[in-house]
């Protein structure tokens, strides 16, 4: 013990000579763990209120026969935070899963700067061949949620969000929300990608172009607002990492996707511009790619990468977490008033079991992006 305080220190000493500044530690803690009686909690999203606390939306699984599974029975819950995300409490279920479904799932919250909540939720229905993407507004800083016309209905073949869950808001008012989906069922369809759009504040909503892509298609999509108005989407494909596609027009029509150049399995990514600056940052798995493997890498280790010209280039940052015998997936981020991280993630030990499964978050400080 007292050898390896002592090769720390000099490693310390080491790299303040060479005028490096030591990386600022990065803390996780736990938001929702895993139990006999809810075997899984995962697709997280948070929003600030006006007090200063901070919102967490998630799905939750019960234990049903087939707990802890994609299509098994899970809703959706809050909890809230006053000290910007290291701890959680007042647990709330919001929405209840309707008799018939599968569940209900992949629920995403936002604040507009107008001030309202806005909460969107996945029904799916019985067979997971078809769904219905909810939408509830709160006025009162999420006491309560008003129901609204649902994006779409009763779609014919399963539309998705998955684990990267997301409603924004764009500079200029736009309200958008990535899906994917196809013909089929959630588990065997082949998907393409695009995005749901309303300039009426969610009452109406259209369609975007889509993006397709080999294998299993485009899925997962995460989108950021660049510096100059037009908009970046990156993609979970089964192509050797995530592959990135732009809208010039709001999120109306998409480019062809192609490779960002960052190697990773199938999972999903997290795309967000820093706060005050016009750099971007992605949040992935960068992991080996093998196209033997069921999901094509493994979920390990939780990387991140920057671009300081819109996704052209990138330089990996470094690893969040790297536990190889773990999975890390189903990402969000949300930066505080600060300027820090709050990084949801799936957590499971040992990987692709589903029988216990972990809400955590890492606290990433602002430094740690410099």
């Amino acid at each position: 013990m007292k050898q390896q305080i002592l090769f720390a220190t000099l490693a310390l000493v080491c790299a303040v000579s060479l005028g490096q500044a030591a990386k600022p530690e990065i803390q996780h803690v736990m938001i929702e763990p895993a139990t006999e009686d809810t075997p899984r909690s995962d697709t997280a999203a948070i929003a600030p209120l006006a007090d200063g606390r901070l919102m967490v939306v998630y799905n939750k699984f019960h234990k049903t026969k087939e707990a802890g599974r994609d299509h098994g029975l899970c809703t959706i819950w809050s909890k809230l935070s006053a000290d910007n995300g290291r701890t959680w409490d007042t647990p709330r279920m919001l929405v209840d899963s309707a008799k018939g479904d599968m569940n209900v799932q992949a629920p995403a919250i936002m604040r507009t700067r107008a001030g309202e909540l806005y909460l969107i939720a996945l029904r799916a229905h019985k067979g997971g061949s078809s769904s219905t993407m909810c939408v509830f507004v709160s006025k009162n800083e999420g006491k309560t949620f008003k129901e609204m016309p649902p994006i779409w209905k009763r779609s014919k073949g399963q539309l998705l969000q998955g684990g990267t869950s997301c409603i924004m808001e764009l500079s200029d008012g736009r309200l958008l929300l990535p899906f994917h989906g196809g013909s089929g069922n959630q588990w065997s369809q082949k998907n393409s990608a695009g995005c749901y759009f309303s300039d009426d504040k969610g009452q109406t909503w259209k369609r975007s172009t889509l993006i397709d892509l080999p294998k299993r298609g485009a899925m997962e999509a995460s989108v950021v607002e660049l510096n100059d108005g037009s908009l970046m989407m990156t993609l979970r494909t089964q192509l050797g990492g995530p592959h990135i596609a732009r809208s010039k027009d709001r999120g109306k029509t998409w480019s062809k996707a192609i490779f960002s150049g960052l190697e990773g399995g199938e999972s999903g990514t997290c795309l967000r511009r820093l706060p005050g600056s016009d750099r971007v940052i992605l949040f992935w798995n960068n992991s080996k790619f093998q196209p033997g493997h069921h999901h094509f890498g493994e979920r390990t280790p939780l990387s991140a990468a920057v671009s300081d010209d819109n996704g052209k280039t990138w330089r990996k940052l470094g690893n969040i977490a790297e536990n190889p015998k773990a999975e890390y997936t189903n990402l969000d981020c949300f930066f505080t008033k600060n300027g820090d991280a709050v990084l949801t993630y799936l957590y499971a030990e040992p990987a692709w079991n589903r029988k216990a499964i972990d809400l955590k978050a890492a606290l990433i400080p602002k430094a740690w992006f410099e």
